[in-house]
């Protein structure tokens, strides 16, 4: 078997990323809209691209390459009535690829939202998706298979969420109450992917307590109930019920920092007990640190059990990443980010990966109703499963284009 040298990906970013530091100011693209008779803000955007990508199925040795064209339009609408508002997107994407036009595809994606406020102390908000999408070769169900199918994998999901607020975010206490329904479901390649057309329910509940110091603290409970749609032949159910409970605090800008921390406890409980159970800590932060009024950083981190797409019982997923923003001038940003992915399966398995991404990019603001930006991705991706190993750079630009705005 040929061997496979992996590809250096943080110290090369790293480097690069350390050459770029100096100085001043601020470059933000606002896309422009437009106010119908019936007082409904317009807002479209196109975005047009092209990319190389010299892995594109994510294999281990042999990679091929592609050039990729991508036309991505979009229109988002939003009519505001006093407190309240109604808002709806409709998008596609289209990328076409320059060999094997079996892996073109068109994706479509639908949104919707209400925001209700029947008092100040009492509001409602629902919202919706609604997608058809597209598994790319190589990934989703298809990882380590990408030379060898012939056919992307297609399906669809919806999700819907209402949440209830009772009392204002400058109240001592606030109480949120969510509900929720996600619904996946594939297209074809059915002998393997009925398994995994699955349902889930949410429902939770949220505590704040106000500090009166631009801080809040809370505490969060949700129960998230997994049902899928077809038994395996092993006859081992993947059913699932996930709660948790965790505790945390938000805290809103100020000079230098903003964002939200939660850690607490996670329950996975299959119905099935020959699948192995999680129980065990879980936390989600994300933090917002901007030393300088033309520089950002955020940082994020994650832990959780998570479903698995292909096999194990479940994912103990770990994920952590910097992005750092910086505005050289009213018009020319760079933006680069590192993140960090570790992923061990449990069940009869014992699969173990780790990915390693970066991101370098510039975005250049060309008038006030247009972006270009160019970018280039790294993933390292290792595994105790060699076909599930890849190395893959990506070279791309951007153009996205909008109404002059106001």
């Amino acid at each position: 078997m040929q061997m496979h040298t992996k590809k250096s990906v943080i110290p090369c970013a790293v480097v690069l990323l350390s050459a770029t530091l100096s100085a001043p100011a601020l470059a933000e693209f606002t896309p422009g809209s437009f106010m119908t008779k019936d007082g409904a803000e317009i807002t479209p955007v196109l975005q047009t691209g092209l990319s190389v990508n010299d892995n594109v199925f994510n294999t281990p040795t042999d990679e091929e390459s592609r050039v990729i064209w991508t036309i991505s339009p979009g229109v988002a609408a939003v009519i505001d009535d006093g407190p309240d508002s109604y808002k709806l997107n409709v998008g596609t994407s289209s990328s076409l690829y320059n060999k094997d036009s079996v892996d073109n595809f068109t994706q479509v994606n639908l949104g919707a939202g209400v925001h209700k406020e029947l008092t100040s102390r009492h509001v409602f908000d629902i919202n919706g998706t609604a997608d058809w999408l597209y598994e790319p070769r190589g990934t989703g169900l298809t990882q380590g298979l990408g030379d060898i199918v012939d056919e992307l994998i297609k399906y669809q999901q919806q999700d819907i969420t209402g949440t209830y607020k009772f009392g204002s975010q400058t109240s001592k206490a606030q109480l949120e109450l969510v509900s929720g329904f996600y619904n996946k479901k594939y297209q074809n390649f059915r002998a393997t992917s009925q398994f995994r057309d699955y349902d889930k329910t949410l429902i939770g509940a949220k505590g704040y307590y106000n500090t009166q110091a631009a801080t809040r603290m809370f505490v969060e409970v949700t129960r998230d109930d997994y049902r899928y749609d077809v038994l395996e032949s092993s006859g081992v159910s993947r059913n699932s019920d996930d709660i948790k409970v965790l505790f945390g605090m938000e805290w809103e800008a100020t000079s230098l920092t903003s964002g939200t921390f939660k850690l607490g406890y996670q329950n996975k409980d299959f119905d099935d007990n020959q699948r192995e159970s999680f129980s065990g800590l879980s936390w989600e932060a994300g933090v917002t640190w901007q030393p300088l009024t033309y520089s950002t950083f955020d940082f994020t981190t994650s832990r959780a059990a998570t479903d698995p797409l292909l096999e194990g019982d479940y994912i103990k997923e770990s994920t952590y990443g910097v992005k750092w923003k910086h505005d050289w001038s009213d018009y020319l940003a760079s933006v680069a980010s590192v993140s960090y992915i570790d992923e061990q399966y449990t069940g009869d398995i014992g699969r173990k990966d780790e990915t390693k991404s970066a991101r370098l990019g510039l975005n250049y603001q060309a008038n006030n109703f247009g972006l270009i930006s160019t970018y280039v991705d790294f993933v390292d991706k290792n595994s105790n499963q060699p076909l599930i190993e890849f190395d893959r750079v990506i070279v791309g630009v951007n153009f996205t284009f909008a109404l002059k705005a106001n």
